[in-house]
């Protein structure tokens, strides 16, 4: 009985959902005074359609009430973005902020995740291009909730006429080695022609406004450890030997590449570290024996406790911001620094956040302060060898 009212539920909202959609468009056509064109009927039965697909696809009334999609800008087939994908693009991102079942992502956001993956624009996702999408997101925003992709290519058709395909993709379908082989993904696509009143119009429509790059995807890996028991860390000459030119020079290192001050401190409270807009928490190994032996060799060559992040990313600069509350004064220390993380290379970032006591404060004069310190190695592999 439970299945056949939930499914009755399921049919109201795609029928509300057209229906309403349907009404309107007719009462735009009436407040107006005037019948819609044929592009406009068209338009709307294309994003009417469109609704009902995403709808159909991803909404569940009790697991997924409200389905977030990221709407990409449509291309032209060769990767570039053109007057009338753009405007489609935005025209179905208007529609479905109207609609409480669906949240879109922020174009800002587009752009970063654009950015992350080293391209301009997208087009219809391959197995392997979802994978690393889906990674490169995961890693940096992994609060982003995407349950869709949406994106489109429009190209001249039939007579005057915009050709228009679009592709639903599952953001969130797990992309395994069967799946990469057989080049597998979630998805569906479906096109549809919308008539354009002019040739002048049509040959707009197809303008590029932004032409498709695509990069290099180069990465390097980044770790970012911490020493949030309050003592100052203090680099020693062993810090002189890493370059991102070699690996790390660990058989030169054989002792602490820093070691802990001696003055008395109090722990720091409120320690928060962000990544550009990335809150960071300390992370555990997971279960990984190879991670579990690097994250305890660093921490005893760094004299650090804690890992905040370990991941591949794109090789760019980044924002890193370090803060805490020093609980003697109730003030908030922070120290905003630019990382450079290079294609091929391990960067180990190591933060020394120092709380003296009162009376390292009284008598030596110290104050609290954040430190930063980098190190850097060619690879991804903390050991020579990839032990």
């Amino acid at each position: 009985m439970r299945k056949i009212v939930v499914f009755i539920a399921f049919l109201s909202f795609i029928s509300v959902t057209s229906g309403v959609l349907e009404k309107c468009a007719a009462e735009e056509g009436s407040v107006s005074g005037r019948l819609l064109s044929e592009q406009e009927i068209a338009t709307e039965k294309f994003l009417s359609g469109l609704e009902t697909s995403l709808a159909q696809k991803f909404f569940h009334y009790r697991n997924r009430p409200i389905v977030r999609v990221a709407i990409f800008e449509f291309t032209d087939g060769s990767g570039n973005v053109v007057k009338g994908g753009r405007e489609l693009a935005a025209n179905i991102s208007w529609r479905l902020c109207r609609q409480i079942q669906f949240d879109v992502v922020s174009q800002e956001r587009i752009n970063r995740y654009l950015r992350w993956n080293g391209v301009s624009a997208l087009g219809k996702l391959d197995a392997q291009g979802l994978r690393r999408l889906q990674r490169r997101i995961n890693t940096m925003d992994p609060e982003n909730g995407i349950h869709a992709l949406l994106t489109g290519e429009v190209r001249k058709g039939v007579g005057r006429s915009l050709h228009v395909t679009v592709s639903l993709t599952n953001f969130q379908f797990k992309i395994g080695e069967i799946e990469l082989e057989k080049n597998i993904v979630d998805g569906q696509s479906f096109s549809t022609e919308i008539p354009i009143p002019t040739e002048q119009a049509l040959q707009e429509a197809g303008e590029i406004v932004l032409r498709g790059e695509s990069r290099p995807l180069e990465e390097g890996r980044l770790l970012i450890l911490a020493n949030t028991r309050g003592s100052a860390l203090l680099e020693t000459d062993y810090g002189k030997q890493f370059s991102k030119e070699q690996p790390f020079p660990w058989a030169k290192v054989p002792h602490h590449v820093f070691t802990l001050g001696q003055e008395r401190v109090t722990i720091p409270t409120q320690v928060k570290i962000g990544l550009e807009e990335l809150s960071l928490s300390p992370l555990g190994a997971g279960g990984d024996s190879g991670r579990y032996l690097e994250y305890a060799f660093l921490h005893g060559k760094c004299a650090t406790n804690e890992i905040y992040f370990d991941g591949l990313v794109s090789a760019e600069n980044y924002q890193l911001i370090t803060s805490f509350l020093d609980s003697k004064t109730n003030e908030i220390y922070a120290e905003y620094r630019e990382l450079k993380v290079y294609s091929g290379t391990t960067t180990i970032v190591v933060l020394s956040i120092f709380v003296p006591n009162e009376r390292e404060r009284i008598l030596n004069k110290q104050s609290p302060r954040i430190n930063v310190f980098q190190l850097f190695g060619k690879g991804t592999k903390i050991f020579p060898g990839g032990r």
